[in-house]
Formats: structure tokens, sequence, C-alpha cells
């Protein structure tokens, strides 16, 4: 039997699970850090084997705790020398090391500390991964005090022409990713934002090096590519978008093998969250507040992560969603015993949220909305620009939504949730924009 599968040149382990032991979610799918697929058959044959052995005595485990040991096992299971590790960027040797460690050693001291620290979400070791794997493909390595000003220009230039999807597209297979910008190719590069994402993170690893006295300045330091603001990089859905998405029938239709189909959108329309925010959601968000009907966005159960502190927030749910039966659904996830809103919904690289971002991508655009700008996050952006063409107070708004302001501490509302007010301003939201 094959165990893996492989998304973007990496391999990763697909296990089927025990039905009368997993109902509600029958795949245990985790990141092998493996691209060759020898080694990642390998080990996922080894730890499929020790997941069945402790089936056998554990019959009870539940999903994070299998997916808590088979990261364990991974790390542990020894490969093939031959083998490169996703955690290892791909290198060349370094020139010299007369002028300090080379950026290889460092990166992978840098990377294990990140991990033995527990701060790094699963997501974020992945760019963190996948931003120096780009440093090393692009620059090669080279000692540490070597990377100056000049090569961090040369970097943010040579980020800025790499392609979109590259380990995807057939027309890059056999080609690194130098040979590739240096082609001269007509291709779609990656967004500048992409490319201040990669920039940040490798910044901060620079900032590691600099905090541990291998070099005394960081040549990465606010260095970015020009963007527009974030109001341009997403429109909001006008009241045509929204009657066509929010189409009952057409979601229903959606939703015949996937229940979230149907309420994701719904879900973004009526709350403003983050896509990630509702993926991740538990039955036990569901609550009361001053009689109330509520959702609450929070990280309190392991699989759920917050942008930052302003993120984590209670919700009225609109009558809307409670007309449509949302509140039944919660029950009946409830009465099967399953502890997520969505279990069927798969972590890819730490996000939950993969999936229904492909799905929404691929729906809108058969319904007939093309505008690459449109995304699910326009949701979010549709409700605040309701609430202000309403007149509700900005720093209600950003309640709403969970924007940092710092104003509410001390302003209108105080450290209490709104409630009242949230439920008398989301009067001003329906299904098609007003």
């Amino acid at each position: 039997m094959t165990y893996i599968v492989r998304r973007q040149s990496v391999y990763y382990l697909n296990l089927r699970l025990p039905k009368h032991l997993f109902p509600n979610r029958h795949t245990l799918r985790m990141c092998l850090n493996l691209r060759e697929r020898q080694p990642a058959l390998f080990l996922a044959s080894s730890l499929a084997q020790q997941v069945h052995n402790h089936l056998q005595e554990h019959p009870l485990a539940d999903i994070l705790t299998l997916r808590r040991l088979c990261t364990e096992w991974r790390d542990k299971c020894p490969t093939p020398s031959s083998v490169h590790r996703s955690h290892q960027p791909i290198a060349k040797p370094a020139r010299s090391v007369a002028n300090g460690p080379a950026l290889s050693t460092l990166s992978k001291l840098y990377i294990e500390e990140g991990k033995r620290g527990g701060t790094w979400r699963e997501v974020s070791t992945h760019e963190v991964e996948r931003s120096l794997r780009d440093l090393f493909e692009l620059m090669g390595d080279m000692p540490v005090s070597d990377f100056d000003v000049h090569q961090a220009r040369l970097l943010k230039d040579r980020l800025s022409r790499c392609p979109q999807y590259f380990a995807l597209l057939p027309q890059f297979k056999g080609k690194t990713l130098t040979q590739v910008i240096e082609s001269g190719g007509t291709y779609k590069t990656i967004t500048a934002v992409t490319v201040n994402n990669r920039l940040r993170k490798l910044s901060a690893f620079m900032n590691w090096c600099k905090s541990n006295g291998y070099v005394t300045d960081n040549p990465l330091v606010g260095l970015k590519v020009m963007t527009g603001s974030a109001k341009e990089a997403r429109l909001s859905f006008d009241q045509h978008d929204l009657s066509t998405l929010l189409n009952l029938d057409a979601l229903k239709v959606e939703a015949r093998k996937h229940p979230w189909r149907f309420w994701l959108p719904l879900l973004g329309r009526f709350t403003g969250a983050r896509l990630e925010e509702l993926c991740q959601l538990h039955v036990a968000d569901f609550t009361t507040l001053q009689g109330i009907d509520c959702i609450r966005i929070d990280d309190g159960h392991e699989s759920q992560k917050l942008k930052n502190s302003s993120s984590r927030r209670t919700l009225p749910i609109h009558p809307t969603l409670i007309r449509l039966g949302l509140l039944d659904y919660v029950k009946t996830q409830r009465t099967q015993n399953s502890d997520r809103l969505f279990p069927e919904l798969e972590p890819v690289r730490g996000k939950l949220g993969h999936a229904p971002s492909k799905w929404f991508s691929r729906y809108r655009i058969k319904m007939g909305i093309t505008d690459p700008k449109k995304t699910f996050h326009s949701f979010r952006h549709t409700m605040i620009d309701d609430l202000r063409d309403a007149g509700v107070q900005d720093s209600l708004i950003k309640r709403i939504v969970g924007h940092e302001d710092s104003a509410v501490t001390f302003g209108v509302y105080g450290s209490r949730i709104p409630i009242k007010a949230m439920v008398e301003a989301l009067e001003n939201v329906s299904l098609s924009s007003t």
C-alpha cells in the first residue's frame, strides 16, 4: 500500500485510519519533510506500522495524539544520508569559512532552536524553511559575514523574479530556480506581498545571527518591495457578487459531499472572520452570552491559532445563520462526538483553510466572478464597508472583525464584550450588500 502523496515537491504521509475508531476523520496526513520518493516511502511505511502498533495498545487515542507521536517518530527515524530534509535547506558548498560560519550551518542551528523553543507554529516553521531554501537556491551558501547589503539587494531582485507554482508547473520541470529566473522567459511571478513575507522571515534569521554574535549588522533590515495598500490587494464584493456567491441552491449543490462548502461562505459574510478562524472552530466555541447565541474566536484548543491577541473575540450569531440551521448543524456535530465544527478538514502545512481556499477560488470563477482581487477575504472587506456605510463606530467594527485598536481599551466600550451593540451593528448585514 502507498502511504504517501506529493505536494509542491515535498512528500506527505497519507494514512487511512480505521473507520470504527475514527468515524469523523478517516485520514492522517502530515509532512514528511522529504523530496525523494524512495526515502519517503520508507519513512511512511515505518510511521504506518508504528501507528498500527500504537492503536492496538491504545485504541482510544485521538487524532492529535497520533499526529504528535508521528512528528516525534518522523524526527527520530533514520533516513539515507543522500536525502535532503526540507528543514535543512539545499545549499551549495560554502566557499570559505574564514569569515565565520557558513549560512547553511547557522540556518540549521536557527531552525533547531526555533522548533525546540516551541514558539513556532507548524505553518511558521514551513514558511521559515521555504524562505531559507529560496535563499540558498538563489544565492548559494557563503560565510555569514559575506552576506552584505549588496547580496541582500541581489536577493530581493531575484526573489522578485521567482515564478509562481515553480514546483508544480511542467514547464519548469528539470530546471533549477536560478535557471528559470536567468532564462528571461515569460511567466507569472510571485506577488510583492510574498516577496516581502520571505524577506521578513530571512531578516528574522539574520537578526538571530546578529543577536548570537555571528554578524554585527543585519543587511536585510527594512528591505522590501514597494506594494500598493492592503485595500488595493483585495476588493470588496458588490451586491451582485454576494447574491451570486451566496445563492443557497448553488451552495447546497456544492455541499453535497462537504458541508463546510455551504457554511463557510455564509459564516464569512455574517461574521467577517478570517477563513482560518472559521475552519478551526470547535463546537465548544458556540456559546450563550447575555442571553444571545454567540461564536467565540479563540485559540483554546491545540489545533487553533490566532493571528494576534486582538483576534480573540466573541461575536453574536447573525439571525440569518440561525434561520438557515447553523445551530442545528452544531448540535448534530455534538451528537456525533465531533470536537471540531468541520472535522473533515485536514491541515496542509499547518492550515485547515487550504482546501476551502482552493475550492472557493474555483467556485467563484464558476459562478462568473473572475477578478483575482475578489477572494474569500473579500467577505471581510465587505463586512467592514457595510458597517462603516451604516455609521457604526470604527472602534466597534474593529472589535467585531478582530482588528487591533489601542483606543478600544479606554474607549467607548471598555473591556467588556459589547454584545448588544454588536447585535445592533450586524443588523446592517444581509445576504446581499445594502
